[in-house]
C-alpha cells in the first residue's frame, strides 16, 4: 500500500522514461527522476516499489524512515535506499528542495549492498556542483532515451554511487575505525613482507591488540574482505607477476607464494583468475 501527499510547487520537475531493452542490459538505468520543491505536508509512504531511490537535498530538510531506521536528509547530503523494503520520507521544514532518481539495473543491488554496509546514513557530498551536474545530465538524457543517452545515464549513476559510497565509507571510518587504521596497516605490511610463509590469523593478531572476532570484523570493514582472503589475493597477485616475469615452475611459484602445495595453488589461482596458472602464462606469450 502506498500513500502520497505530493505537496510540490508548480516549478518542480518530474521526468519519466520507459527503459528500452538495451538500457535494461546496462548496469544502471533510470525510470523516473525529479527536482522537487516541496512544502508543508509533503510525504511519500510505500510498502514496496520495484526500484532503488537516490535523494539529494539542496535546501531545507526531510526525514527518512527505512528498514526500521530513521535519519534526517539535510542540504548537501545524498542517500540511497532499496525501495523494495518499506520506506517513508517527508518534509520537516517549511520547504524542502531535492533531486531524486528512481533507478535499477544489474549493478544496482551490488552497489547498494556496499553502501548499505555502512548503515543508514546520508552521505555528505563535498563537490556539490559536480554532483548536481551529474544528476541534471541524467535527467536531460532521460528526455532523449536513445542508446547513447542510456549509456551516459548508466555511467553517471555509477559515478554518483562512487561519490556516495566514498563519502559514506570515509564517514564510517572516521566514526568507528580511524583508531584502527594503523593496526590494519601493520597487518597488511606484515602480509606483504611475509606472504611466502605459513601465515595464520594468530600471527596477525600477535601484531595488534584486538580480539580475533573484533580484528576480523574491523579488517573486513576497512579492507572490504577478510584477512585470509586478503592474504590469498595478495599471494595470487604475486604469483601472476612470477608467471609473467620468471621461468620458475608452477611448483616453485606455489612454494614461493606460500601455498601449501602445487594442487592448492592451482585450485586457488583458477578460482580467482578463471584459468589455471599454465594457461595464464601461455596466454601472455
Amino acid at each position: 500500500m502506498s500513500k502520497y501527499n505530493e505537496n510540490i510547487y508548480d516549478s518542480s520537475l518530474w521526468i519519466t522514461a520507459t527503459p528500452t531493452p538495451a538500457a535494461e542490459r546496462l548496469p544502471f538505468y533510470a525510470a523516473e527522476s525529479g527536482h522537487f520543491i516541496a512544502y508543508t505536508g509533503y510525504s511519500v509512504s510505500r510498502e514496496s516499489h520495484e526500484s532503488f531511490l537516490l535523494i539529494y537535498t539542496v535546501k531545507g530538510r526531510g526525514r527518512l524512515r527505512y528498514d526500521g531506521n530513521e535519519t534526517e536528509v539535510t542540504p548537501s547530503r545524498a542517500i540511497v535506499i532499496d525501495c523494495r523494503k518499506p520506506h517513508m520520507y517527508e518534509i520537516t521544514s517549511d520547504e524542502w528542495e531535492f533531486y531524486w532518481i528512481h533507478f535499477n539495473g544489474i549493478g544496482a543491488a551490488p552497489m547498494d549492498s556496499i553502501y548499505a554496509s555502512y548503515g543508514l546514513r546520508a552521505a555528505e557530498i563535498g563537490d556539490t556542483a559536480t554532483f548536481e551536474r551529474l544528476i541534471k545530465r541524467i535527467m536531460n538524457c532521460m528526455r532523449v532515451n536513445d542508446v547513447i543517452s542510456s549509456m551516459q545515464i548508466s555511467a553517471d549513476i555509477h559515478r554518483l554511487f562512487l561519490v556516495i559510497n566514498r563519502a559514506a565509507a570515509e564517514a564510517s571510518y572516521a566514526e568507528h575505525h580511524r583508531e584502527y587504521t594503523a593496526e590494519i596497516d601493520i597487518v597488511t605490511d606484515f602480509i606483504k613482507d611475509n606472504y611466502s610463509e605459513n601465515i595464520t590469523i594468530n600471527d596477525m593478531l600477535d601484531r595488534v591488540h584486538m580480539s580475533r572476532y573484533h580484528f576480523i570484523r574491523v579488517f573486513k570493514r576497512i579492507m572490504g574482505t577478510t584477512p585470509y582472503s586478503y592474504l590469498t589475493s595478495y599471494r595470487i597477485n604475486m604469483s601472476k607477476r612470477m608467471l609473467r616475469l620468471t621461468d620458475k615452475s608452477i611448483a616453485e611459484i606455489a612454494e614461493d607464494c606460500g601455498f601449501l602445495d602445487t594442487s592448492n595453488f592451482i585450485t586457488h589461482f583458477k578460482k580467482h583468475v578463471g584459468v589455471k596458472p599454465m594457461k595464464y602464462r601461455k596466454d601472455l606469450m
